[in-house]
């Protein structure tokens, strides 16, 4: 879009509100048709995952990505990678949790999670209580439920340390018309609730009991909770098609509406919600309808059905063509951009038009402006963070920075701070990055969340310079690469990857990484334990080094290591590991070499009055030492 066009020709008025719907990318994958894979997107502007639906009879021919693998894609269509599934359970359900890792439910229970390239994939099972098969899934941030073949619902709070639970027994006998999720964030009891349409009616399942919303209308074909969880949406097929906004008490009813129509006929593709207080309902026809929160409507025509994504301020839509953003217009840019308003933000940013035109009226519309000149440059820079288009950040942006120079005093941060974010996120909505964000996105995750989206991309050197650019440690980004480079380099040896290492890690500003244990760890996982052993030579934290040079078996080395670094919990620590590990005479000579781990050891023996100490005592030839103990018991002993 140019700046040539009036930012309110992407606009849709709805009442005293408006929308935009904004067009991000043009797909640049392969012709694809969507309708033979199933298709799972993140959040945040984040990668979409297409599978192969096994449930289809597909005509044999050239069509691409036919085959049992996971493909990866970037919200713009380009390809990030392929993730072999070598499962041969058919998968229930997958989706992308909030750490941007592909979440796979398998028919037999099984939970196998991976990583955006695909590498070192973890898994868990549901447990017995999933031995009668799972059905389907359905997702949040970091937690999934489940429902199994005789329809109950298991629920993981966090796949990071799994403990699968079962809801409330239901007594449900047959397949639910649809069921969503309410994440334990949004109910009042702090735990997972799941609404199934059973019948005409829905319930609400939680870990405690069953409720019926003693509804009549159904049954919901689909059931979608709103962001805040305060409101759901139900879409019913009894009666001729009909999209319903209820309270999540189910005791009010908001808005309704019964789509009239063709395009209408055939069935409802999919639903979500655009913030808060929205409902966007995407047909099998290609029809997009945007429900307002009184019943109003906006449609919208596309070649195929819209796959939709939740976003905090919008929802995403994207087909095999191309990726749109809808979402309602901020004040702001109302204020500015509106036909007909007369506020100062509008009057600063026409005086920068007429700056441009060399217009005599632009002087005298600054002066017009007077009083109102602070509040004008707020509402730009505000308004700038909520537009899509960088011609027109930019055009706005200038006529703050136009109307801060007839301030006498104005504090610039706030202009700097924009202009940075808003660069920031430009450059990730590119095409060859491909995480469309907005502001608001950017805004509500830490700053080390985007820089680790762009490393799991092997985006290195952007995000090095993102890093630079915001003034931000670049640690996890060297140390990212250096890992990346030993899981690549299968044809160096020891010795050239640790000069290629330290070449390129030696160019950190400052004293370099804080932590060489996580390349060392890597390093020494793919087969390089000497390249392992001189990077962990660098580590500053013997707390860090002591227990992975145990682990790849260098005890000395670790013995070593911790007496040099004078912390008698950390030589204890060795000391304990050799006693378990190594025969005792083995053991005994060890700990001898170093007099300040024989001392130690002696000590603790003293201390719990182990009988191994007159062994250790012989072993080392200390006969005066041997005696005196002797001598000691046989005392005690009288």
């Amino acid at each position: 879009m140019s700046s040539s066009i009036h930012p309110t020709a992407e606009w849709h008025a709805m009442q005293d509100v408006f929308y935009r719907k904004h067009r991000i990318y043009q797909m640049q994958w392969a012709e694809l048709d969507l309708a033979r894979f199933r298709v799972a997107a993140s959040s945040f502007g984040g990668p979409i995952a297409l599978l192969r639906d096994d449930r289809l009879l597909l005509e044999a021919g050239p069509a691409p990505l036919l085959d049992s693998a996971i493909h990866v894609f970037s919200a713009s269509g380009q390809t990030i990678g392929k993730i072999e599934y070598d499962g041969l359970q058919h998968i229930a359900g997958f989706s992308w949790n909030s750490r941007e890792q592909l979440v796979c439910v398998q028919e037999d229970g099984t939970v196998r999670i991976f990583s955006l390239s695909g590498q070192d994939p973890t898994s868990f099972s549901l447990g017995p209580d999933a031995s009668t098969s799972i059905l389907d899934c359905r997702f949040w941030d970091q937690g999934l439920v489940a429902m199994t073949g005789d329809f109950r619902f298991i629920y993981v709070n966090d796949i990071g340390e799994p403990k699968p639970k079962v809801l409330a027994d239901a007594h449900i006998t047959e397949h639910p018309h649809s069921w969503a999720i309410v994440p334990p964030h949004l109910t009042l009891s702090h735990h997972v609730e799941v609404l199934a349409s059973v019948g005409a009616t829905v319930l609400s399942i939680d870990a405690v009991g069953v409720q019926d919303q003693l509804l009549d209308h159904g049954p919901y074909a689909h059931i979608s909770v709103s962001p805040n969880g305060r409101l759901a949406a139900l879409c019913s097929d009894q009666g001729g098609r009909r999209i319903q906004v209820v309270s999540m008490d189910f005791q009010r009813s908001f808005s309704e509406y019964n789509p009239q129509g063709p395009i209408y006929d055939d069935h409802l593709f999919d639903i979500a919600w655009c913030g808060s207080d929205a409902a966007v309902a995407s047909f099998a026809s290609g029809e997009t309808l945007l429900l307002g929160p009184f019943g109003d409507t906006l449609s919208f025509t596309h070649d195929a059905p819209m796959h939709l994504v939740q976003e905090l301020d919008g929802v995403r839509m994207f087909n095999a063509l191309c990726h749109e953003f809808l979402c309602k217009v901020s004040e702001d840019a109302k204020s500015v951009f509106q036909i007909g308003s007369t506020s100062a933000a509008a009057l600063l940013y026409d005086a920068l038009d007429g700056i441009r035109a060399h217009s005599s009226r632009a002087d005298e519309t600054v002066r017009s402006i007077r009083d109102d000149m602070p509040q004008a440059v707020d509402t730009c820079i505000v308004a700038a963070g909520s537009e899509p288009v960088p011609e027109l950040q930019q055009s706005l942006l200038r006529a703050a920075s136009l109307g801060k120079s007839f301030l006498p005093v104005f504090s610039g941060d706030k202009l700097v701070d924009m202009c940075r974010s808003l660069r920031v996120v430009n450059c990730l909505s590119s095409y060859s990055v491909g995480i469309p964000v907005s502001l608001l996105q950017f805004q509500s995750l830490p700053f080390e969340e985007w820089v680790a989206r762009l490393l799991n991309r092997n985006q290195h050197k952007l995000a090095s310079a993102v890093c630079q650019y915001m003034e931000q440690p670049s640690d996890q980004v060297y140390i990212h690469w250096a890992c990346a480079k030993i899981r690549a380099s299968s044809t160096l040896d020891d010795d050239a990857l640790y000069r290629a290492l330290k070449d390129r890690l030696d160019t950190l500003p400052g004293s370099g990484i804080a932590s060489y244990v996580d390349i060392a760890e890597v390093a020494n996982h793919c087969g390089y334990q000497r390249l392992a052993i001189r990077l962990l030579q660098h580590e500053p934290r013997a707390a860090n080094q002591v227990p992975l040079l145990i682990s790849m078996g260098q005890d000395r080395a670790a013995m070593d290591e911790a007496i040099r670094s004078g912390d008698a919990d950390l030589v204890y620590f060795v000391i304990f590991h050799l006693f378990k590990a190594m025969p005792l005479g083995e053991f005994f000579q060890v700990v001898s070499r170093t007099q300040a781990a024989g001392r130690l050891f002696e000590r603790y023996c003293i201390d719990q009055n182990s009988p191994v100490l007159e062994d250790y005592y012989f072993q080392d030839d200390a006969f005066a030492k041997s005696a005196q103990l002797i001598g000691e018991q046989t005392t005690y002993r009288v």
